[in-house]
């Protein structure tokens, strides 16, 4: 069986009771990672992209809850979907982990089977959150993140501003003055190099179609790319 491209993340201290799992997982996906540990986690994240983190709902000392939002203040690039799992039943588990802020909720109880689907569906959901409204790109405006086809991309702060002010207004072109006073406040900047080279940076990640410059006139998002 072929492994898809995928990196699943469990954190678990009780690994061996979802071995099972692991093992049919190991042999469909081509990174499953197993965590024992907080440090093991956040060493891994540091390293690697993750599409999916699934943290035991009894982790010990700290519990998913705690490290869920040490996860969010990280704002990983990725944006993994993060799942907290148990094998306990009761409403009120799963009222704290979704008041936590968690992506989802899985009632676990050692059914290899169960979580091959569950994956497969929350990976589905995922490429169709990041590709909603059939665009090929979405900007998230708060962690400064640009997804290409569900591939999350992160620009530095003035080349992302400069992104999202072509892709706002893509039906005409902006001037280098125009665009030197939106983003800096200083029309001289247009005289510099300073938005060429910007302009160079962003088609690196995003092909040099992606914006168009006609002279005299500036530059603009090739919109047929965009939507």
């Amino acid at each position: 069986m072929s492994s898809l491209h995928h990196t699943v993340i469990f954190v678990d201290n009780t690994i061996n009771r979802i071995f099972k799992t692991i093992d049919l997982l190991k042999s469909i996906y081509k990174n499953v990672i197993i965590c024992k540990t907080e440090s093991e986690l956040f060493e891994t994240i540091e390293k690697d992209a993750v599409d999916v983190i699934f943290l035991n709902l009894d982790l010990q000392p700290n519990d998913a809850v705690t490290i869920l939002k040490e996860l969010r203040l990280k704002q990983i690039l990725s944006n993994p979907l993060i799942v907290i799992y148990s094998d306990k039943q009761d409403d009120f588990v799963q009222e704290i982990a979704y008041n936590s802020g968690v992506d989802a909720f899985i009632n676990f109880q050692n059914k290899p089977s169960v979580m091959e689907l569950y994956i497969k569906n929350i990976l589905r959901r995922r490429v169709n959150v990041e590709v909603q409204n059939k665009r090929a790109i979405l900007i998230d405006k708060e962690k400064y993140l640009i997804f290409k086809n569900g591939e999350a991309i992160q620009l530095p702060r003035k080349e992302f501003i400069l992104f999202e002010l072509l892709y706002n207004q893509t039906e005409k072109f902006l001037s280098k003055k125009e665009i030197a006073f939106s983003i800096w406040g200083d029309e001289s900047i247009a005289n510099k190099r300073t938005i060429d080279v910007h302009v160079y940076n962003i088609r690196q990640f995003f092909g040099k179609r992606i914006i168009q410059s006609q002279k005299g006139k500036g530059y603009r998002m090739n919109k047929k790319l965009i939507a």
